[in-house]
């Protein structure tokens, strides 16, 4: 979805305005950088590769086909291979806590 041109409504922001709390709470207790609309994509990334080798990161995406729900993933590199743990996804009905649950196992799974 690189070079997004449907965003000229603000969608992107809007539809990350619920969950922008959660996220940049779990970027400040964990130390990450985070990288709100990464690539101009509909993911806002907590980055760990100035802390960490593997370059690990935490993805939390949004999609225009399922508008209510956010997939969390966890990534990182192992040698040349790129490994992508799907942790969970988070839809605006539930609790925002559930959301900070599905960051922290995503930051759990992470290479120290």
């Amino acid at each position: 979805m690189a070079g997004t041109s449907w965003d000229k409504l603000g969608q992107m922001d809007a539809a990350f305005e619920v969950v922008a709390p959660a996220i940049r709470r779990a970027a400040e207790a964990s130390g990450a950088r985070l990288h709100e609309f990464f690539r101009d994509d509909p993911v806002w990334r907590l980055d760990f590769t100035r802390k960490r080798a593997g370059d690990p990161a935490v993805d939390v995406s949004w999609s225009e086909e399922t508008p209510a729900a956010y997939a969390v993933t966890a990534l990182w590199w192992d040698g040349d291979r790129l490994t992508r743990d799907e942790v969970g996804t988070f839809s605006r009905e539930q609790p925002v806590q559930e959301l900070d649950a599905l960051l922290e196992q995503a930051l759990g799974r992470l290479p120290a």
